[in-house]
């Protein structure tokens, strides 16, 4: 593939950004938590670049029953399998409790995609 190509496939990719949130979004229901997802980064502030990726905050109401990589994981496979999300998507998952996504989302410029 040129680098005009991928060029063009990445930024296909990161337009799809909702879409890809909304994906995971579902796959974050599906493994029963409860809370709310966002976008936040370079996305949200509207400042992305072929080279960025879509980071995706996970705001959990209860503590997490599962190690936090496995749970990524989890998600990231549901949206893969379930949801249409692409193998090779450049979604970055942060999962956190709701008092460090209140001091991030105070700091951050975010759009809201899913409330649990």
């Amino acid at each position: 593939m040129s680098l005009v190509s991928w060029i063009r496939y990445r930024i296909e990719r990161l337009r799809a950004w909702r879409r890809a949130a909304e994906s995971i979004a579902a796959a974050v229901r599906d493994a029963g938590l409860k809370g709310r997802v966002y976008v936040i980064g370079s996305i949200a502030e509207g400042k992305a670049t072929v080279l960025s990726d879509v980071d995706i905050l996970i705001c959990i109401e209860e503590p997490l029953k599962v190690e936090e990589g496995e749970l990524r994981k989890t998600i990231l496979l549901r949206a893969i399998d379930s949801y249409g999300l692409p193998l090779d998507y450049p979604a970055d998952l942060h999962i956190m409790d709701q008092e460090g996504c209140r001091e991030l989302l105070e700091r951050v410029k975010s759009v809201e995609i899913a409330k649990l």
